[in-house]
């Protein structure tokens, strides 16, 4: 009751309905992504999204939101049955990371039924609407694979790095035909040494209108 997800669940339930029965052969993380990529970041009067950081007087302790609040934003009906690109994950890429864990082989193998291979799959490898790199050593190199659900479009990608961190991202500008897929690869680097999570964005932009965003977070970083 008191953070609002009881009315929130099931609204973006009768969202990702919205975009199955128009992209029906759309999977659950295509869905999500449709939903997470095509958000807005302020409220109704145009204000930063705020986050509440007591119980006992909560008008009083608000702070603008980051993503650990307020994941991707506010859901946009509208622009999420035309997202442009998409962020897919398959049932064996999520196997793939929960065989990354160490132990857990025994866990999914009594959960799913299925061996685990060799795999070093953490959760920043992951083709999600996001970034989230819990500990940067240095320098470390991301992809993700996009897929274009609309018609064909040019994109420029445009990096806002969290503080301590510079990025960029190859290729920076590229055209991708409808249905086809794209891989994009991050390069992130720490200028600093810092302990505590900062936060940034990707954002793709096309030159038909759509635009793709994806927060960018990284938490422990070391130069």
């Amino acid at each position: 009751m008191l953070s609002g997800t009881s009315m929130a669940a099931p609204h973006i339930a009768g969202l990702a309905a919205l975009i199955k029965q128009k992209f029906p052969s759309f999977s659950p993380a295509a869905i999500g992504s449709a939903l997470s990529t095509t958000t807005t970041l302020s409220d109704k009067q145009g204000n930063p999204i705020m986050s509440q950081r007591t119980y006992s007087n909560p008008d009083s302790t608000q702070t603008p939101a980051t993503p650990f609040d307020m994941g991707n934003g506010f859901a946009n009906a509208t622009a999420a049955l035309d997202p442009g690109l998409i962020f897919d994950c398959s049932y064996d890429d999520y196997l793939s990371f929960l065989c990354g864990i160490n132990g857990s082989a025994p866990v999914v193998a009594n959960y799913t039924g299925s061996s685990c291979r060799a795999s070093t799959m953490t959760g920043a490898d992951l083709n999600l609407p996001s970034i989230t790199i819990a500990v940067l050593n240095q320098s470390r190199t991301i992809t993700r694979t996009i897929t274009n659900v609309a018609s064909d479009e040019n994109y420029t990608v445009s990096c806002n790095a969290p503080y301590g961190v510079a990025a960029s991202a190859a290729p920076a500008q590229f055209f991708i035909p409808s249905g086809q897929k794209q891989l994009v690869t991050f390069v992130v680097n720490a200028t600093m040494t810092n302990s505590s999570a900062s936060f940034g964005d990707v954002e793709f932009y096309g030159d038909r209108g759509h635009r793709v965003v994806i927060p960018f977070t990284v938490m422990s970083k070391a130069v």
